[in-house]
């Protein structure tokens, strides 16, 4: 049995060159440059930019500004090289061009070779604009991306959270009433998250998952975590065992309790598999695993 359950986690010569490869949406100032490099653990500035193969020096940081930015362009950082991230540069409300030049490259990026191949999407929509709708309206959900899923990430939660506090305190709030309509904030903060998931979950092919991330300019508790439920969502999210596998040996350096949840759940799935293959029983199995 364990000869045929470590079959499961063996890639080939060619699957371990792979990197996982990632297409970062959002309009400008969304925060995608910032939870990039939370999420890589890299300084400011840190991103390898490679086009056609040859590295471009002097990029500004943010990197979507037009005329400099390309999304066949590939964005690596030093400190995690196994991802491979593009950008859409700034998706405005209404920018036909910017949709258009997404969909070749998801279509294009699909047929191509297995290290070419793109993993998975991540939209970023900020929270601290009162109107983050510009996916919507493009059209861009009313179209499947097949075996791409893509993750919703709400980005700027401080913002939110400082615009609610504005409007909850006034311009003349003390600080010590920061405290007092603290939940109040949180709940309105919530509410407005809601909202805004549930519009993309009605749409025809809404992403298969969504988090929330904040603060993210700074190593904390709270933005590790967040880069953490970013990773977890797009595991669960990728459609085949191997993505699934060659993600899992990506966070390796990031988080090992990620990594090791999921070689758990394979053995275990692994283990069902063969039980039932030798024609074990549901109880009989569930019996077994207690």
């Amino acid at each position: 049995m364990w000869k045929s359950i470590l079959k499961h986690f063996k890639l080939n010569n060619k699957d371990r060159d792979r990197r996982l490869r990632v297409l970062i949406l959002g309009p400008a100032n969304a925060g995608k440059t910032t939870l990039l490099e939370r999420l890589t653990d890299s300084p400011a500035g840190a991103a390898i930019v490679t086009r056609k193969g040859k590295r471009i020096t002097d990029v500004p940081r943010g990197y979507d500004q037009r005329g400099i930015h390309n999304i066949d362009d590939e964005i690596t950082y030093a400190s995690n090289p196994a991802f491979v991230f593009h950008d859409s540069g700034g998706f405005e409300a209404g920018g036909v061009e910017e949709v258009q030049a997404v969909w070749q490259f998801i279509r294009k990026r699909s047929l191509a070779s297995p290290s070419l191949q793109l993993h998975a999407i991540w939209l970023c929509i900020p929270t601290d604009n009162d109107r983050p709708f510009g996916f919507l309206e493009s059209g861009f959900f009313s179209k499947s991306t097949a075996s791409v899923p893509v993750i919703g990430i709400f980005t700027k939660l401080d913002g939110r959270e400082m615009k609610v506090m504005n409007a909850v305190l006034g311009p003349a709030a003390n600080p010590s009433d920061f405290l007092d309509c603290a939940t109040e904030v949180q709940q309105q903060v919530a509410e407005f998250v809601n909202g805004l998931e549930s519009q993309f979950r009605n749409q025809q092919y809404p992403p298969a998952g969504f988090i929330s991330v904040g603060s993210m300019h700074e190593e904390t508790e709270q933005s590790v975590a967040s880069c953490n439920r970013l990773l977890q969502t797009t595991l669960d999210a990728l459609p085949h065992g191997t993505q699934r596998l060659l993600l899992s040996l990506t966070v390796w350096k990031r988080n090992r309790r990620i990594h090791t949840n999921y070689v758990l759940f394979r053995v275990l799935e692994c283990v069902v598999r063969e039980l039932e293959a030798k024609g074990a029983t549901p109880n009989h199995i569930n019996e077994m695993m207690v």
